[in-house]
């Protein structure tokens, strides 16, 4: 088996900057998604510390990863990434109460699994066989409410807000995280994705556009696209991995693809050699607005293309 991704990220309709960011290492076969907060220059270093931090760790880590302990580097990937934002945070007068909710997923040829860990309310959601499933349960105020008291009525819901969340890296020193373990099958689709998506599409429409467009790439703006048709108030990140059979010479998770690795820029059209719907020669057009819409695609088979901010110093 192997896992092919695709992303896209817009700034929605209503903000004027992005504090969503997404990070695909096709070498490691892991797929992140973070969504700032604490406002512009600080919600967005947040989430651009949370995915540089945990890419900077699979690969200092990549023999532990290769020994089975995926869910052990996952993890610490999220709790380091927690400590450093956590220490901008505290220290820079600026960056003061940032911090990031975020979704991450490594897959683990071997095992035949998908581990996501989590905190927040960026959500995981599995499509198998027609079938679409959240995998994460949110850290919100409303999700404890509902966790604590099932038998809570939804005008007493209505009372609480909406946006409030319980867990988050870099508020706390330390933070817990949510490891979910999904055992995968060939076809199975996972979408990553921020509240800016799940919040304004429906999870019945996330299923339908998801269904009906087997191209990852398109299926992300699609996606995007509906969340900005039903009104676009926050930034929109969505993420698909797709589980295929195996295609050589791609057989060992954690080697170093062929080909320069690309960032998908503001108004910058990317070419490659095969798109994650099979076609030769395929193009993918990068939209542009005022905050850069990025998109990129994994496949083992094309030029492959990461989209990763490099920025995380500290200083």
């Amino acid at each position: 088996m192997r896992a092919i991704a695709a992303g896209v990220t817009d700034v929605g309709k209503e903000r004027d900057h992005n504090e969503d960011r997404f990070v695909l290492l096709p070498e490691f076969e892991v797929f992140v998604v973070a969504d700032g907060m604490g406002g512009h220059q600080c919600g967005e270093v947040a989430s651009r510390m949370a995915t540089t931090t945990i890419a900077q760790y699979f690969r200092e880590h990549r023999e532990q990863r290769g020994n089975g302990g995926i869910s052990d580097v996952l993890r610490e990937s999220l709790v380091e990434a927690n400590q450093r934002i956590h220490r901008r945070a505290v220290h820079s007068h600026v960056h003061r109460g940032m911090g990031t909710t975020v979704v991450a997923a490594a897959f683990h040829r071997q095992e035949e699994k998908l581990y996501i860990a989590h905190a927040g309310d960026s959500r995981a959601y599995r499509m198998r066989s027609g079938a679409f499933e959240q995998l994460t349960r949110d850290h919100s105020l409303v999700e404890e409410a509902l966790r604590t008291r099932p038998d809570i009525t939804a005008s007493e819901l209505a009372y609480l807000p909406g946006n409030v969340i319980t867990r988050a890296l870099g508020v706390e020193p330390t933070v817990e995280i949510d490891v979910t373990v999904a055992k995968v099958k060939i076809g199975d689709l996972f979408l990553l994705c921020s509240d800016g998506l799940h919040g304004f599409v429906p999870d019945e429409r996330i299923r339908e556009i998801i269904t009906g467009t087997p191209v990852l790439t398109n299926a992300c703006g699609d996606l995007v696209a509906e969340a900005n048709k039903n009104g676009g108030g926050d930034n929109i990140t969505a993420v698909l991995v797709r589980i295929e059979e195996q295609d050589e010479p791609w057989a060992v998770a954690g080697a170093v693809p062929p080909g320069p690795r690309q960032v998908a820029t503001k108004g910058s059209d990317v070419h490659v050699g095969r798109n994650d719907g099979g076609k030769d020669n395929a193009r993918a057009q990068l939209e542009a607005d005022d905050t850069a819409r990025l998109a990129a695609v994994t496949d083992p088979d094309a030029v492959l293309m990461g989209v990763e901010d490099t920025d995380a110093g500290e200083s």
